[in-house]
């Protein structure tokens, strides 16, 4: 059975006190200026590319890759060259095997993934897959697998104790004439053979979809779970170990086709939750009958029952508001708790579908289309401080995510959280052992990390706030992406940089600190393909050259 989690911030880290980001004229140096040998491969979105998942997955492309596990960051250039830039100096790793140096063939931007220090797995953005592990007597080997699904690495793990290794790789596709997200999980046996080579064979392969976008997956290194935050619940559709269990239809579900037609529909926002409910042929042209109690609510039509139970949370009883269209009633319940988003509308009651709010999919595609183009349209922004008073336009109200940690065997969900618009992902950071996850929490930003566990007890741990870092992050309209140290000793920074020219950089405020620190990098015209935080270095990349500024 799901267990629900509510994500509760530490109130000892939340800074009510605090007002603004005051902009600081202290000079951060540029230590090391690189110029690149070869430019970055660098693959814009074409025009056969026109769906808004597909635009988002260009336009916030990070070319930068940061291996937590010996503090460097990677990056491939034109050629198909691996570079590793660590310790000040750039290094050359590896030359892809395949790679089309006219980018004519190739479906997405290469990606790096990460087992550990001794394990690299590459995507040359097409249907290869190429893995560098270094053995014991520090010799490298080197895999290469063709036919592969096109795509981004996410994640890769080694599994503890284990000679398996999961790899994640996302994809956009078209099913039935709707785009979606695939999520392909290839594990990969490791032979190490002391007579002869060693091998490296496909063990299972296991394909899931979503229908909106996902921010990032992370496989848990026991093998057996893996969790991430998508738009939409994630659906098995192949596993090749373990075949999905299809649901039949019998005469005691509602159900057509094997799929679970709800009792009810509800959505929710900020300040109130609203359910749809479908009305019975008989009831037709009857006022519904509407209770409302501050944790009870119960809706009836004549002498049917449409609805009736006990909510998650408290409702403002007086203030419920109902239209009927069509053979819809349609009831806004509003909450007592603003921002308190609910995992559930009544406590224990499975027979209702959540759904979540896509509205402003074509305003997100509109804005995220000039971050995928070479001559994009500039934005100039102020160097200013962000004033908490001020309220910026900023917020893409209805963004609804679903933070979920599933079972690959039982191709179940373990854990899940309903996340609303009003804690978002900001930023996810995978780093030595978990992941850290930046979400919005009201004005702030606050960073989670996640627990492992070979049980469904599962906790996510508040270690840091950047206090108002939600609406700054959201009030920057030509934002690429978020950056912060992968060492949780170090991430008192987090940078928001934008596809040109500039690079913001927050730095912590101490504890109830009314104001904090604001930095403001100028790189002139330079469209910004990549950014990584390596310890006290912030490493940005462009298409011809690498700069490593130090952050005090």
């Amino acid at each position: 059975m799901t267990k629900i989690i509510e994500l509760r911030p530490n109130k000892s880290l939340l800074n009510t006190n605090f007002e603004k980001y005051q902009f600081c004229t202290e000079n951060i140096p540029i230590e090391i200026e690189k110029k690149l040998v070869n430019e970055v491969f660098h693959l814009e979105a074409n025009t056969t590319r026109e769906s808004w998942l597909e635009a988002r997955l260009f336009a916030l492309h990070n070319h930068l890759f940061v291996n937590p596990f010996d503090s460097s960051c990677w990056f491939v250039d034109n050629t198909g060259i691996v570079w590793q830039f660590i310790n000040g100096n750039l290094k050359k790793i590896h030359t892809l095997k395949t790679v089309d140096k006219s980018h004519i063939c190739t479906k997405y931007n290469p990606s790096i993934g990460f087992t550990n220090k001794n394990i690299t797995v590459i995507s040359n953005g097409s249907k290869n897959l190429e893995i560098l592990i270094n053995n014991e007597n520090e010799e490298k080997e080197f895999f290469h697998f063709e036919d592969i699904e096109s795509g981004i690495i996410l994640d890769c793990q080694q599994m503890n104790d284990s000679n398996l290794m999961i790899i994640s790789i996302y994809s956009v596709v078209e099913i039935e004439g709707k785009v979606h997200s695939r999520l392909t999980l290839l594990t990969y046996s490791y032979e190490k053979n002391e007579s002869s080579s060693s091998s490296l064979t496909l063990y299972r392969t296991q394909i899931l979809k979503v229908k909106g976008t996902v921010d990032y997956l992370y496989i848990e290194d026991n093998g057996n779970y893996f969790h991430t935050a998508s738009q939409d619940p994630i659906v098995f559709e192949y596993d090749s170990l373990n075949p999905i269990k299809i649901v039949e239809k019998n005469s005691n579900d509602t159900s057509i086709m094997g799929i679970k037609i709800p009792k009810y529909c509800w959505s929710q926002n900020d300040d109130s939750v609203t359910v749809w409910l479908k009305i019975v042929e008989k009831c037709k042209n009857i006022s519904p009958q509407i209770d409302v109690k501050p944790t009870q609510i119960s809706v009836s039509m004549k002498d049917v029952v449409l609805i009736q139970g006990e909510t998650q949370h408290k409702l403002e009883s007086d203030l419920t508001t109902w239209k009927i269209k069509d053979d819809t009633l349609e009831i806004e319940f509003i909450k007592s708790e603003s921002g308190l988003m609910w995992s559930e509308l009544l406590k224990g009651d499975t027979g209702g579908e959540f759904l979540p709010n896509e509205s402003l999919a074509a305003e997100i595609h509109s804005r995220l289309a000039h971050l995928c183009s070479d001559q994009p349209e500039r934005v100039e922004q102020p160097a200013l401080g962000f004033n908490s008073e001020q309220l910026e336009e900023c917020d893409l109200e209805g963004r609804e995510n679903v933070l979920q940690r599933v079972n690959m065997n039982t191709h179940s969900t373990s854990n899940l959280s309903m996340l609303g618009s009003s804690n978002c992902i900001l930023f996810t950071q995978k780093i030595k052992s978990g992941q850290m996850l930046c979400f919005r929490h009201d004005h702030d930003g606050c960073i989670w990390t996640t627990k492992q566990s070979d049980n469904e007890n599962w906790e996510l741990e508040h270690i840091w706030t950047f206090p108002a870092f939600g609406y700054v992050e959201a009030s920057k309209t030509n934002k690429k992406f978020c950056v912060s140290p992968s060492e949780i000793s170090d991430a008192s920074f987090i940078a928001i940089v934008e596809h040109t020219r500039h690079v913001f950089i927050y730095k912590k405020p101490e504890n109830n600190a009314v104001v904090g620190k604001q930095y403001i990098i100028d790189f002139g015209n330079k469209t910004i393909l990549g950014a990584a935080w390596i310890n006290k270095y912030l490493i940005v990349l462009t298409k011809d050259m690498l700069y490593c500024l130090r952050i005090y």
